[in-house]
C-alpha cells in the first residue's frame, strides 16, 4: 500500500479563521487597498469642489475620512461573517483535528470528529497561498483548507514539497 510523503494533522481555531478572513479581504488581492483609496479619492475629489474650485485641505480631509471609512466597513464585513460562521455551526469543524496526507499525486483530507475524508489531485486545485502563519489551499475561488505553519514538523521540507507540486498556483502573500 502507498504511503504518503507527508503526514500533517492540523486544526483551525476560531481565531485562525478570523485571521483567514483578513488575509482573504486584504492579502488575496493586493489590489483590494489601492482600490479602495482611489474610489475615495475620486469621491473626496467630487466632495472638494466648492463653486468650480478644487479645496485642497478639504481634498485630504476628505480622503482620509473616506479612506478610512472604507476600510471600516471592509472589516465589520469580515467581523460580521466570522461571527456569523461561528454561530451557525454546527458540525463543530472549529478545533477539530483535520489529517492532510499529501501523496506524490494528490492530498487526502481526513477529519474523524467530522466523520469526512476527500481526495484531490493537485492540479484540481484553483491555488495555494502562503502568509507568515499558514498554507492556504484554494479548492475554489471561494473555497479553501488551512494549515497552520506551526503545526508542520519540518517547514522547509513541507514548503519544497508544495511548491514543487502547486507550481504556478503558489503564491507567497
Amino acid at each position: 500500500m502507498e504511503q504518503p510523503e507527508i503526514i500533517i494533522n492540523t486544526t483551525m481555531s476560531k481565531e485562525d479563521y478570523r485571521k483567514f478572513l483578513y488575509i482573504a479581504a486584504f492579502r488575496k488581492n493586493k489590489a483590494v487597498i489601492p482600490l479602495l483609496g482611489l474610489i475615495s479619492l475620486a469621491a473626496s475629489i467630487i466632495v472638494s469642489f466648492d463653486s468650480g474650485n478644487l479645496d485642497f485641505t478639504k481634498l485630504i480631509i476628505s480622503w482620509i475620512a473616506l479612506f478610512a471609512l472604507a476600510i471600516a466597513v471592509v472589516v465589520f464585513k469580515v467581523e460580521m461573517r466570522k461571527a456569523q460562521r461561528i454561530k451557525t455551526d454546527q458540525t463543530g469543524a472549529f478545533d477539530s483535528i483535520n489529517t492532510l496526507k499529501f501523496y506524490d499525486d494528490r492530498i487526502v483530507f481526513e477529519n474523524k470528529e467530522l466523520k469526512s475524508t476527500g481526495e484531490l489531485k493537485y492540479s484540481q486545485f484553483y491555488t495555494l497561498l502562503e502568509s507568515k502563519d499558514y498554507f492556504i489551499f484554494y479548492l475554489t475561488i471561494n473555497q479553501a483548507s488551512l494549515v497552520r505553519k506551526k503545526d508542520i514538523d519540518n517547514l522547509k521540507a513541507f514548503k519544497e514539497f508544495v511548491v514543487n507540486k502547486f507550481g504556478n498556483k503558489y503564491k507567497s502573500i
